[in-house]
Parts: C-alpha cells; structure tokens; sequence
C-alpha cells in the first residue's frame, strides 16, 4: 500500500502535526508555539529566568520581565534576541520583542523574586545630621515616619 510507512521508529507526534497542518492557519500557530520551546535554548539560562514570553502575533514577541533592571538589560539586547529565537526556529517569525513588566515563574511555577539590593550604610554624619532634623518633630510616630523617610533618601542617594 502506498503512503504507508515502513516498520521501526515510530514519527514523532509533533512531526506528524508539523507535516499534517502544513500550510494552514493551525499550521501556522504551531509554528509561533515552537518560540515557547525554543525560548530557553535561543536565551540562555538566566535570562529564561527572568523573562517569558507572554504572546505572539503579527512577528511581534511579548516577554514578561520580572525586574526593571533586567528589562533595561533586555531592552538593549532585542536585535540580538531575535536573531537568536529566528535562528533557533530555523525561519524569520520574530521581527519585534516589546518587553513588558510582569511575574516570571520558573519551570516548576515557582514566582522568581527579583533580587533586591542591599542597602546602603548611612555615613555617620549624615545620621547626626537626620537626628538634628528629627529632633524638631514632637510627635514620636510622625518623628519615626520622617526619620525612615529621610534615612531611606540618604541610602538612596549614596550620601
């Protein structure tokens, strides 16, 4: 019989659904969900942890990016990413990636947290010079408020 194939090594389901849906929309769509696949290989491992990809249309990639930090990073490396997703596509589909804020989980659905800097010490005269500034406030819960409040923009700043 023609068109059967020959005994041993089954096909592989999604070679039978890639070559099934060839040239239609479905065909199409499961082309776009190759990106999900691919995404930590065409990445890397840290950036996969930090950013997702959200959505897909038109050539356009949405990832989520779990911190600001790493969305300035990845807002500098868009040109490289996506030569990198096309590549491992083997085809041009992603023209575009926006990146927007978001939640990334891991592979287990665990929320990455976005690591958070350790503050800064305060020089011991800018500590004489808040308390100085404090002093003047009667009120003890408003005195704490204004003393982390100025202590929080000292840190900040790096004085």
């Amino acid at each position: 019989m023609a068109g059967r194939r020959p005994k041993g090594r089954p096909e592989a389901l999604s070679n039978l659904l890639r070559n099934s849906f060839e040239g239609t929309n479905l065909g199409e769509r499961l082309k776009d969900l190759a990106i999900w696949q691919y995404w930590e290989q065409a990445v890397g491992t840290d950036i996969a942890r930090r950013a997702r990809p959200l959505r897909f249309g038109g050539g356009v990639l949405t990832v989520a990016v779990g911190s600001a930090p790493w969305m300035q990073q990845l807002s500098f490396m868009k040109v490289d990413l996506v030569a990198r997703l096309n590549s491992c596509l083997g085809e041009q589909r992603v023209r575009e990636i926006v990146l927007r804020s978001g939640r990334v989980s891991d592979a287990e659905g665990e929320t990455v947290q976005a690591e958070r800097p350790t503050p800064r010490r305060l020089r011991q005269q800018t500590q004489v010079w808040i308390e100085q500034q404090c002093s003047v406030v009667e009120d003890p819960e408003l005195k704490q408020q204004f003393r982390a409040l100025m202590e929080d923009h000292y840190r900040s700043s790096g004085s």
